[in-house]
């Protein structure tokens, strides 16, 4: 490229640097693995994004149905696929998030995503009440995605997956991969009418 028309390109490519990134948008169907698993829900300490001390198993996920993914806040591709999925998901819900289903979101990166990282991650994904954001020690945080087959010795090589499951019966599924909100909507709505069939409820 001559210098002359370098220059000329010049306010083009200013132009480029100024518009806006669109935000990551939900996954379209591709393949995803979806598999039957059985999950440990380690009873263990840790803090959700407004700091509060929570246990893992008998405050978070209690016997409710819930949708769980794995990120950490300056992951640069997987979790913001991951988390517009669940903010579809959590449009799709409507009313029901936070009654019916729960959204949970455990960071990989505990040292880094302290509460008030967690915070404004979770304000960015306009998360409402019913989507919770988890964090704690180290130890714990591990031991926890160890349970959801979620652990890796770094971090930063996390899966793309996401679990939905039904607590109270123990019915678990993983979808590897980047699962539509569709595809986990289809999941969601099988348990519930499964909770409803059995005269269960979710607390």
């Amino acid at each position: 490229m001559s210098r002359r028309t370098a220059f000329a390109a010049l306010p083009l490519l200013l132009l480029a640097a100024l518009l806006p990134v669109p935000a990551p948008a939900a996954p379209e169907a591709a393949d995803v693995e979806v598999k039957s698993v059985a999950v440990r829900l380690p009873d263990l300490e840790l803090l959700d994004q407004d700091g509060n001390r929570v246990r893992f198993r008998s405050d978070v996920v209690k016997d409710r149905i819930v949708v769980i993914d794995v990120v950490y806040t300056t992951c640069p591709l997987v979790c913001p696929i991951l988390s517009a999925v669940f903010a579809d998901l959590q449009d799709a819900l409507g009313t029901r998030l936070g009654v019916d289903v729960f959204l949970i979101s455990v960071s990989v990166d505990p040292v880094t995503d302290i509460p008030p990282r967690l915070k404004e991650f979770a304000s960015r994904w306009e998360a409402r009440p019913g989507w919770l954001f988890l964090t704690g020690q180290k130890l714990h945080i591990d031991e926890v995605l160890q349970g959801l087959g979620a652990y890796t010795p770094d971090f930063t090589d996390h899966p793309a997956m996401i679990l939905v499951g039904d607590a109270a019966s123990g019915s678990w599924t993983r979808f590897y991969g980047f699962p539509t909100p569709a595809m986990v909507m289809a999941r969601i709505e099988e348990l519930t009418s499964r909770r409803r069939a059995g005269g269960g409820g979710t607390k």
